[in-house]
């Protein structure tokens, strides 16, 4: 867009290329080139270059002084006029609107159908004045509020809010219903099904309870008709005697060991001694008679196939019976090896104590002690 305000121009054969939206402006260019330039217009223009100045054509009087100071000047606007172009139907027309201001004074036009007048300030000086102005925007459009939904709109009417709100209560006892009969349904069938669970784990509770008295049965039945219900008492009687017996004679062992020469020599002093060893070999032939009756007690027993299925039988009852004894004896054998060690090693250790006061004795006897 032109942007209103003053322009001028220092060249005669530009043609105001500038705005080639204005005809006007460039027919006025043609009449310029056309007219001879005064000598002044021609000093000026050099001399200035950077002014936004054009020359305009003048009375006849100053075209006749020009001619005759400066030859050249004729002929430069001669060669401009040869090549200005034939004024078109559109010049001609805007020819017509534009004024030329007279060596008298200044003169002004009325502006043409673009919006511009010519006016001139000086002899040397023309300039355009734009009296366009922007027409001003027209003002948008009101926007109309939006129409309110119908479906959104509050009713009063109680037919409408009854069709409203008739749907939503048929959906909402209906998918009441549904739930109501589907929790009826699930809660009869995990009921039935309670019942049968109780009826089966009451049936496999009664069978083993059953199992359990039978067990029960056969164990007790077969410790009263076995050898093995009179000898196993007895023989964990006899573990527990022998293992208070060692307990006790190892500790005299000790003792007698390493205790002191008496002050009063005694009439036999290796009667003690003598009497320990006895002790220690009574308890060590027992312990070990004792383990070989658990060893013969935990050791299976052979079937014999020649007898009746009766007697198979009662094997069997009183196999399982031991089975469920055989591991509490069994755990006793380690026990009694390790009393069998104690007592060797006490009489290893009493067998010495007995060396050491014989060899005593004899060197008193003999006279080697002080």
């Amino acid at each position: 867009m032109y942007k209103p305000g003053f322009f001028a121009a220092t060249d005669r054969s530009s043609k105001y290329a500038l705005c080639p939206e204005f005809p006007a402006l460039a027919l006025f260019s043609q009449d310029l080139s056309s007219a001879e330039m005064p000598e002044t217009a021609l000093e000026s223009s050099t001399a200035s270059r950077g002014r936004n100045a054009v020359s305009k054509p003048l009375s006849e009087s100053a075209m006749g002084s020009s001619s005759k100071s400066k030859p050249t000047a004729s002929r430069s606007g001669s060669a401009a006029s040869k090549l200005s172009r034939a004024p078109s139907a559109t010049s001609i027309s805007s020819k017509a609107s534009i004024g030329v201001s007279t060596p008298t004074g200044k003169a002004n036009r009325a502006p043409s159908e673009t919006g511009f007048k010519v006016t001139k300030l000086s002899s040397t000086t023309v300039t355009l004045q734009s009296t366009w102005s922007p027409k001003p925007l027209s003002d948008p459009p009101a926007i109309s509020p939006p129409v309110g939904d119908p479906s959104t709109t509050k009713t009063t009417d109680p037919l409408q809010v009854a069709s409203q709100v008739y749907p939503w209560t048929y959906m909402s006892s209906t998918l009441d219903a549904c739930f109501n009969a589907a929790e009826a349904s699930a809660t009869n069938a995990i009921e039935t099904r309670a019942k049968e669970l109780a009826a089966e784990e009451s049936e496999i509770f009664e069978q083993l309870d059953r199992m359990d008295s039978e067990r029960s049965i056969e164990f007790y039945d077969g410790l009263g008709t076995d050898v093995f219900a009179t000898e196993a008492p007895a023989i964990m009687k006899l573990f527990h005697s022998n293992g208070d017996a060692c307990n006790r004679i190892e500790l005299e062992a000790l003792t007698l060991v390493s205790r002191d020469t008496p002050d009063p020599p005694e009439d036999e002093p290796l009667k003690v001694y003598q009497d320990m060893l006895r002790d220690l070999e009574q308890l060590h032939a027992e312990a070990t008679s004792l383990q070989s009756s658990i060893i013969n007690l935990t050791k299976p027993l052979e079937n014999n196939t020649d007898e009746g299925d009766d007697e198979s039988a009662n094997d069997g009852d009183v196999s399982s019976a031991r089975s469920q004894v055989n591991g509490v004896f069994s755990a006793c054998l380690p026990v009694l090896r390790a009393r069998l060690a104690n007592l060797s090693m006490a009489q290893d250790l009493i067998d010495s104590a007995l060396e050491n006061v014989s060899l005593g004795l004899r060197m008193e006897s003999m006279g080697l002690t002080d």
